[in-house]
């Protein structure tokens, strides 16, 4: 007896075995080749469509995280390490950087003039953050960039689901002579990581205007997107307000899936008395971004 003809709606148990059997088909492809059948990239991108299940990084929640075999905990601040961090933040640097009490000055008048209603709102604080940190970690031979807008392609993860999506805001650090080339096409630039002779990190960097923690799996999904497409086994990120920051350490594991661990949230404060921590923080989370081991945090 002939077996039963099947639908794509049928497929959905099947679905990412076949997904990741075309991903390595095409990839395998060589799309100059003359005998190629016409069309056959472009059959093979809409059965892909059909296949998936996309979720851009904004309708992420903390539900989607366990479907696609991502544990969380917690990161535990070294109470013996806090005033380390604290001077690593609030150590002055010559030349270019921004120094803490030009900071502090442009703070109180985002503070005074700036509606932080919306997110847009929220980035001109992140924005001056970062900008101290890329200024302070920056040398003649290392620069640390800001991205704004860094879009991620659609990445598959088991379940026949994909995520993609733009990110806030990517930090990256790499050999100084390929700033120009970076700032001037970021997407490219980072799209072809071989091009770049040295180093090169990079951390992401959410923006939510309120209930910050709400946007720690949206980060979480684009950071384990990053670290497939870039075959990175650990990347760290953010998630702030501007006002509150909460940092995070995104594990890849060799099977599938991985784990995260995320802090408290640490605030600048009224009178900048948790500036020097978030800074110190931030430096360490730029400096070791591929690093599994922890300096001022601990994961028990």
């Amino acid at each position: 007896m002939p077996s039963k003809k099947r639908k794509i709606s049928d497929l959905a148990d099947d679905a990412n075995e076949l997904l990741l059997a075309l991903n390595e088909f095409q990839t395998a492809l060589d799309e100059d080749d003359e005998d190629l059948p016409s069309g056959l990239i472009t059959t093979l991108e809409e059965f892909r469509t059909k296949l998936e299940t996309h979720v851009s990084f904004s309708k992420v929640d903390s539900f989607v995280l366990p479907q696609v075999n991502i544990k969380s905990g917690p990161l535990f601040l070294v109470s013996e390490k806090k005033a380390l961090a604290e001077e690593q933040g609030s150590t002055e640097i010559g030349g270019k950087a921004l120094s803490m009490e030009v900071l502090k000055e442009l703070i109180e008048l985002v503070r005074k003039h700036v509606s932080v209603v919306t997110e847009a709102g929220c980035r001109v604080l992140i924005n001056l953050i970062l900008l101290r940190v890329a200024s302070a970690m920056s040398t003649d031979q290392m620069d640390v960039n800001i991205i704004p807008e860094y879009p991620i392609p659609k990445t598959l993860f088991p379940g026949n689901r994909s995520f993609g999506g733009v990110v806030d805001f990517l930090i990256t650090k790499l050999p100084g002579r390929y700033t120009r080339y970076l700032l001037g096409n970021p997407t490219i630039a980072l799209g072809n990581p071989t091009a770049i002779k040295g180093p090169m990190t990079s951390n992401i960097f959410e923006a939510k205007r309120d209930n910050v923690k709400a946007a720690i799996p949206q980060a979480i999904m684009a950071a384990a997107s990053h670290c497939k497409q870039h075959s990175l086994s650990v990347l760290r990120g953010c998630v702030s307000s501007g006002e509150q920051w909460i940092f995070f350490v995104y594990n890849a594991a060799s099977g599938g899936g991985g784990s995260v661990f995320y802090s408290e949230e640490y605030e600048i404060g009224p009178q900048y008395e948790g500036l020097p921590l978030i800074l110190g923080l931030l430096h360490d989370w730029v400096g070791n971004t591929t690093n599994t081991q922890q300096v001022y945090f601990t994961f028990e």
